[in-house]
């Protein structure tokens, strides 16, 4: 992103798309019995999609961890922000600019990370017992995570490229 961007531009798409991803968490969800279900995890598919690795990292880690701090849950935000950030990175890094399939991939291993960390997460903050539901609602957030990042990917790629255009 930076390479065809001023760096105006490029810190106000990241500071838009971090609001986006606060907006997406802390107001589309659903609440578990350690956290909450939310289509977050869809801006930062596709905004690591779109965007790259940084930025999918820093929008994820930031976005997501303000959602908790805002939402009551500040207990999670050091988890959240390694978590969230990592995949943002993961999703960013081995899925931009590639094909449909390579950013399914891509997804699909940021959520792999995604569930693996919050299970470590709830294991030491509440109990080992409690890991399976939160594998589970965690599924359900990065399947539906998945669906969001690959229909609103090409629309936040297709924004950039009509900006390109325009300058």
């Amino acid at each position: 992103m930076r390479d065809k961007h001023s760096p105006l531009l490029t810190l106000v798409t990241l500071g838009l798309v971090t609001s986006v991803v606060l907006v997406s968490t802390m107001f589309l969800k659903l609440p578990t019995a350690t956290g909450y279900i939310h289509l977050g995890d869809g801006v930062i598919y596709a905004a690591s999609l779109a965007f790259g690795g940084l930025p999918g990292a820093i929008s994820g880690a930031l976005g997501s961890s303000l959602a908790d701090v805002l939402g009551g849950y500040a207990a999670w935000v050091p988890w959240t922000f390694i978590i969230k950030g990592v995949a943002g990175y993961i999703a960013g890094k081995l899925g931009h600019k590639k094909n449909k399939n390579r950013q399914a991939v891509a997804m699909a291993l940021a959520s792999l990370w995604i569930v693996l960390g919050y299970a470590v997460g709830t294991a030491i903050m509440y109990s080992p017992k409690a890991i399976w539901g939160e594998i589970l609602g965690n599924l359900v957030q990065t399947g539906s995570g998945i669906i969001v990042g690959m229909v609103l990917a090409p629309v936040l790629e297709s924004t950039l490229a009509h900006q390109n255009h325009k300058r």
